[in-house]
């Protein structure tokens, strides 16, 4: 080998390097983009590194592939880096039963802690990452770290909150008002994780909103199409862009 290949596969050697450490230091807490959603905004430095260390995984998810399934032993919870979720039971006839879709910064297995089994399904709905946080690994540093068991309390808070506003929404609204409710839901929580995003890509199909909303497919596609043509929203195919925003929120009073 010629001393000007040996130089440039030296060369091509130091970037790989320079390449892999810089995924690895991206992959972690310090530069994750949603971090604050899922993190107590107090932590300083050495506790984001002892967080970081408390991830056992952070695995790649096609879309359909499983997070857990109903009945299986509650281990960790799951922070979503990238992607979406949906969770989902089953009715007493086998049919399934949308009970939450799940976005970046958010937690999931909460529901879990309290009897130790996970009483839903969740299932990716596009390319996901998650970070896999062993609850024993929590438990074990919270003495030291008491920010993060007030963190999980304000996430199931939050968790239960949208909760209710969703079941308000789906007791007493017209389907109009079902569908306007989930789009402005969906538009807060984005909110949270970016500067103002007037147009979103819905993860999910119509017909999966609609079992979340109770509602047929048709419904949801008649009552989207009536918010378009009322100059609410833009529609095309699963990208939504928001028009009139104070005209959407008035519509989930």
């Amino acid at each position: 080998m010629s001393e000007d290949d040996r130089r440039r596969t030296m060369n091509l050697t130091k970037k790989s390097d320079q390449r892999v450490i810089s995924i690895k230091d991206f992959s972690s807490c310090s530069y994750c983009s949603v971090r604050r959603l899922c993190l107590p905004v107090s932590v300083d430095k050495e506790e984001i590194n002892i967080i970081d260390e408390l991830i056992s995984d952070r695995p790649m998810m096609k879309k359909g592939d499983y997070l857990f399934h109903a009945g299986d032993k509650f281990q960790s919870l799951f922070a979503i880096k990238s992607g979406a979720v949906k969770t989902y039971g089953s009715t007493r006839d086998g049919r399934e039963q949308i009970t939450g879709f799940h976005f970046a910064g958010e937690l999931i297995g909460l529901d879990a802690i309290g009897n130790s089994m996970h009483n839903c399904n969740a299932v990716a709905l596009e390319k996901t990452v998650v970070c896999t946080l062993p609850y024993q690994n929590i438990e074990d540093i919270t003495p030291q770290m008491p920010t993060i068991q007030r963190e999980i309390t304000r996430l199931m808070s939050r968790e239960i909150r949208h909760d209710e506003e969703m079941l308000m929404a789906m007791g007493s609204m017209r389907a109009e008002q079902r569908v306007a409710c989930f789009l402005f839901s969906l538009y807060r929580r984005l909110l949270l994780r970016s500067k103002e995003q007037f147009t979103f890509r819905l993860p999910m199909t119509r017909e999966e909103i609609g079992n979340y909303l109770g509602l047929s497919l048709e419904t949801v596609s008649r009552r989207m199409s009536s918010l378009h043509e009322d100059e609410i929203i833009d529609v095309e195919n699963r990208m939504i862009t928001l028009r009139d925003i104070d005209a959407l929120q008035a519509l989930c009073r």
